[in-house]
């Protein structure tokens, strides 16, 4: 029995592909303080095996950011911790001038040499074939046939209208081990007056969206669930804003402004005891005038509003939540601890286990660890979460159900149908002349 420290993470990394012209900081400079937080977590917690899982791959502006998205998978294999590291898979989605596919997601996945034999899921084949060595599927992303890429159906988008939303699923052989991966990105808050005046708008397109994984996974795996199985990604899950709203500026004046058509434009909070400025909202504002309450104690007082994952009690477990809300955080290099006052902060990055998946986890014989990164440094609007944990899996040495069996499997269907055939020769009755 082998104990093998695992790492996954998760990262929204959109923020460090925007053209440099629209930002305030170089995006190299970002991308530097990314690397440099994924280095301190591999040196701290030791994996042999590392699961990256990034979207918004590129940012908004993909076929500009190409150059940048190529320099950053050049530095991320270049980095001493993974001099040890002999086998990977990275695939980065570069379909962008099709929208209807294009997903923004990433995943990078990296094996230490002294792991046993690794085996990834051929979902053409239906077969696991061996992975020897490191390998990039970026200009060839859709030659890969070891990943899954799914777009959500055009219905559940919001307006019906496709964007870089959709999920990626792996699957890997380690030992005797199956694990399947799947890296997701549901959909965000467009509107901060939406979200508060009718806050089951959106969740509930992120929660038809979540279901819709869980039952494709279902559906074309039936066994997802007889294997450990981790979703992570960016859920978008949001608080309550609506509630947040009434537990801040209970007592206060709301004084709205709005255009001349009568779309609402502004709301402001006023104590009315002093007229202190208590909130301002708009479409894209959230600016409290306190903003740090959301990270003290990690948050704790504000994760009574964050009910959207609990749908999904029962299919998807989590560790408990002890870090800061994940989003949204400040751009500028020099303000990486501070909140970017668009959104209601909320934990929107997170890490999921089917019950098989959980399982593993509490049996890891290392106390897991389910955190975020980097808290004072800059590495774009999102904090990268983590889970650092120990799997104990059985060193087989190969596929249980993979093409050695299937061989065997064909070659016995083949003789039976030999033996039938040569029976029915030998019961035939003699030809007349």
């Amino acid at each position: 029995m082998l104990n093998v420290p695992i790492l996954f993470l998760t990262s929204n990394v959109g923020s460090m592909f925007e053209e440099k012209r629209k930002r305030r900081i170089s995006g190299n400079e970002m991308i530097e303080a990314w690397l440099h937080s994924l280095t301190s977590v591999v040196n701290k917690y030791k994996p042999k095996v590392l699961c990256v899982h990034c979207q918004e791959v590129g940012g908004k502006h993909f076929n500009i950011s190409v150059p940048i998205v190529e320099s950053f998978i050049d530095k991320f294999l270049s980095l001493d911790i993974f001099k040890e590291f002999d086998r990977g898979r990275i695939h980065l989605d570069n379909d962008s001038n099709d929208i209807t596919l294009f997903t923004a997601l990433g995943t990078l996945y990296m094996f230490h040499k002294s792991l046993p034999s690794i085996y990834t899921w051929d979902f053409v084949d239906k077969d696991y074939k061996p992975v020897t060595n490191r390998k990039v599927f970026f200009d060839n992303f859709k030659d890969s046939r070891c990943l899954l890429r799914i777009k959500y159906p055009k219905n559940y988008f919001p307006g019906e209208t496709y964007s870089r939303k959709g999920y990626l699923h792996s699957r890997y052989l380690i030992g005797s081990r199956q694990i399947d991966l799947v890296n997701i990105h549901l959909f965000h808050d467009a509107s901060n007056f939406v979200a508060r005046d009718n806050p089951a708008f959106y969740s509930s397109l992120r929660r038809n969206a979540l279901k819709y994984v869980i039952g494709k996974l279902k559906e074309d795996n039936p066994d997802i669930h007889s294997n450990p199985c981790y979703i992570f990604g960016d859920f978008n899950f949001r608080l309550n804003t609506k509630d947040v709203v009434e537990y801040l500026c209970g007592g206060t004046i709301n004084d709205e402004t709005r255009d001349s058509n009568g779309a609402l434009t502004t709301a402001q909070y006023v104590r009315s005891s002093d007229k202190q400025h208590i909130l301002k909202m708009e479409i894209k504002k959230f600016d409290y005038y306190d903003m740090g309450k959301f990270t003290m104690q990690a948050g704790r007082e504000f994760r009574k509003f964050d009910h959207e994952h609990q749908h999904f009690i029962g299919e998807l477990h989590e560790l408990p939540v002890r870090f800061p809300p994940s989003y949204p955080y400040s751009e500028d290099l020099s303000k990486g601890s501070m909140f970017l006052g668009t959104r209601c902060p909320s934990w929107c990055d997170r890490i999921f286990a089917t019950a098989s998946g959980m399982k593993a986890i509490r049996e890891s014989p290392v106390e897991p660890v389910y955190n975020s990164l980097s808290p004072d440094s800059c590495v774009g609007d999102h904090k990268p979460v983590f889970l650092a944990f120990t799997m104990r899996i059985e060193d087989k040495g190969g596929p249980h159900n993979g093409s050695v069996s299937q061989a065997l499997t064909d070659l016995d269907s083949t003789f039976q149908q030999c033996v039938r055939g040569i029976n029915q020769v030998l019961n035939e009755p003699p030809v007349e002349n």
